[in-house]
């Protein structure tokens, strides 16, 4: 199989149809330019870390996987570890991360997406640098 993936960015707590929005869009994207579905999420909620206090989480991690495959027909969860190193990843490198290791050929996040150290990484950061690259990005 194909091993170029668009990816959608978040924790999807719940998959809500917020993010059935996203990972709908991730199909869509994967199968306009013949790549696999993927969501990359992380193993802890990153407010554990950041903000020293988790939410209360829908389901486990096991159920999201489930709901966006089933669902949503994703063909892949990643599952990244939400560590000190993971938080405090400039948003270039985490990027660089995807690219290169996870083979993303293209993004899908919501519009209040934010990744890398401090935040810094955004939905416009991801729009602007995409473009440069020339790969798909919503």
């Amino acid at each position: 199989m194909i091993d170029r993936r668009i990816i959608a960015l978040g924790f999807f707590d719940g998959v809500h149809i917020g993010h059935g929005e996203l990972l709908t869009r991730c199909r869509e994207l994967a199968d306009k330019h013949h790549c696999k579905a993927a969501a990359v999420t992380f193993s802890k909620h990153p407010d554990g870390l950041v903000l020293g206090k988790s939410p209360e989480l829908i389901n486990t991690e096991a159920d999201r996987a489930l709901l966006m495959q089933r669902k949503y027909h994703i063909d892949e969860v990643l599952t990244l570890p939400f560590d000190q190193e993971m938080m405090n990843m400039p948003w270039q490198d985490f990027f660089d991360m995807l690219c290169q290791d996870y083979r993303a050929s293209g993004i899908v996040c919501g519009h209040d997406f934010r990744f890398g150290a401090k935040g810094m990484g955004n939905a416009a950061r991801l729009r602007e640098i995409c473009g440069e690259i020339g790969i798909p990005v919503s």
